[in-house]
């Protein structure tokens, strides 16, 4: 189980909570949320990303970790206040908007 302030992600039930309600995401989306939760606090680039998420070998567009993250973006802000944050030119991070510092 990984979490995340109201965020609870089940790796064994490929299951997702955000405050108690169920969130429905692609097995990209879920990746990418698991990925993000397991270095939560953590700035990770898009190349880390790609490597983590879609495979070393992946030869797609760069892009596409963009597309997701405004898909996941999507779906779990509208449950809550925000928690994956852009650091402009460096990456992503995901922090819980009621931890210290946040």
């Amino acid at each position: 189980m990984l979490r995340c302030g109201d965020l609870v992600l089940d790796e064994s039930r490929w299951t997702v909570h955000r405050a108690g309600t169920p969130v429905d995401l692609s097995p990209t989306e879920f990746r990418l949320l698991a990925c993000l939760l397991r270095h939560q606090g953590s700035v990770l680039t898009r190349t880390e990303l790609l490597e983590h998420v879609w495979g070393r070998g992946y030869t797609g567009q760069s892009q596409v970790v963009e597309t997701y993250v405004s898909y996941l973006r999507r779906k779990l802000h509208r449950l809550g206040p925000p928690l994956i944050y852009t650091r402009r030119g460096a990456g992503y991070t995901l922090r819980d908007p009621d931890a210290a510092g946040g």
